[in-house]
C-alpha cells in the first residue's frame, strides 16, 4: 500500500512564504548593521563586499542577491545613515518653537558640530565623501542632505528668511565650514591658528557661530 504525503495547504503556503520573507530582511538588516560598523570603525578603506560579508557572517552571494553588489549595498546603507541623521538631530533640544528662521538656523548648526565632533559614522561618512565622487558615495551625501532637509521641513513652518538673503547658500557655507573644522582637527591640533584641541576653542567657534548667524539673518537669531 502506497502511502500518500500530504502536500501543504494555502495557509501553510503562505506562512512558509512569510517566513522567507521574514528570514531575507532579517538578513538584510544583518548585513546593513555589519556595514554601518566596519565604515564607523575603520572607515572607507575598510569597506567592501567581502568585508562586510565576513563581518555580517554571510555568504558574500547573499550580498550580491538581495543588493545587487557593492553599489545596492552603498544606496541601501545611504537610506540607513539618512534615517541615522535625523535620528542623532533629533536627539538635541526640539527644534520648534523658533523665534525666528536664523534662531533655526543656529540651532541646526549647532546640532551638526555636535554630531559631527561626537559620532565617529557622521566623520567617516564625511571624509568618504571627500576621497570618492563616484555615484554611490555621492548617495551617502544626498542621504546627510536629506535628513537636514527633514529636520528643516519639520522645524521651519511658517519661519522665512530676511529678504535680499539667500539663505541656501549661506547656510551651505556654514555647514561645510563645521565639516572643514572637525576633519582637520583630525589631523592637526591646529586648524588655522585655532587650537582645535582645545576645549576652549570650541566654545569660542560656536559664540563666533552665533555671531555670524546673527548678523546674516538679524538680531532674533538668538
Amino acid at each position: 500500500m502506497t502511502s500518500h504525503i500530504p502536500l501543504p495547504q494555502g495557509p501553510v503556503t503562505a506562512d512558509l512564504a512569510s517566513d522567507r520573507r521574514r528570514d531575507r530582511s532579517a538578513t538584510q538588516q544583518r548585513i546593513l548593521e555589519a556595514a554601518q560598523a566596519i565604515l564607523t570603525e575603520e572607515g572607507p578603506s575598510g569597506f567592501g563586499v567581502n568585508a562586510v560579508a565576513r563581518a555580517s557572517g554571510v555568504d558574500k552571494q547573499l550580498i550580491y542577491r538581495y543588493f545587487g553588489g557593492l553599489d545596492g549595498l552603498l544606496s541601501g546603507l545611504g537610506e540607513r545613515i539618512a534615517a541615522w541623521w535625523q535620528e542623532k538631530l533629533l536627539q538635541g533640544p526640539s527644534p520648534t518653537p523658533m523665534a525666528s528662521y536664523g534662531a533655526l538656523i543656529e540651532a541646526l548648526a549647532l546640532r551638526v558640530l555636535h554630531v559631527m565632533r561626537t559620532e565617529p559614522l557622521a566623520v567617516q561618512c564625511a571624509l568618504w565623501e571627500l576621497a570618492d565622487n563616484t555615484q554611490p558615495v555621492k548617495a551617502l551625501a544626498a542621504a546627510r542632505g536629506r535628513a537636514l532637509g527633514a529636520w528643516m521641513a519639520r522645524a521651519k513652518g511658517d519661519l522665512q528668511p530676511p529678504d535680499g538673503v539667500d539663505a541656501p547658500a549661506v547656510n551651505a557655507m556654514i555647514i561645510s565650514a563645521l565639516s572643514y573644522m572637525v576633519l582637520a582637527s583630525r589631523n592637526a591640533p591646529t586648524v588655522i591658528g585655532l587650537a582645535t584641541d582645545d576645549e576652549a576653542t570650541w566654545i569660542r567657534i560656536e559664540t563666533a557661530l552665533r555671531a555670524l548667524i546673527q548678523g546674516v539673518y538679524g538680531a532674533q537669531a538668538r
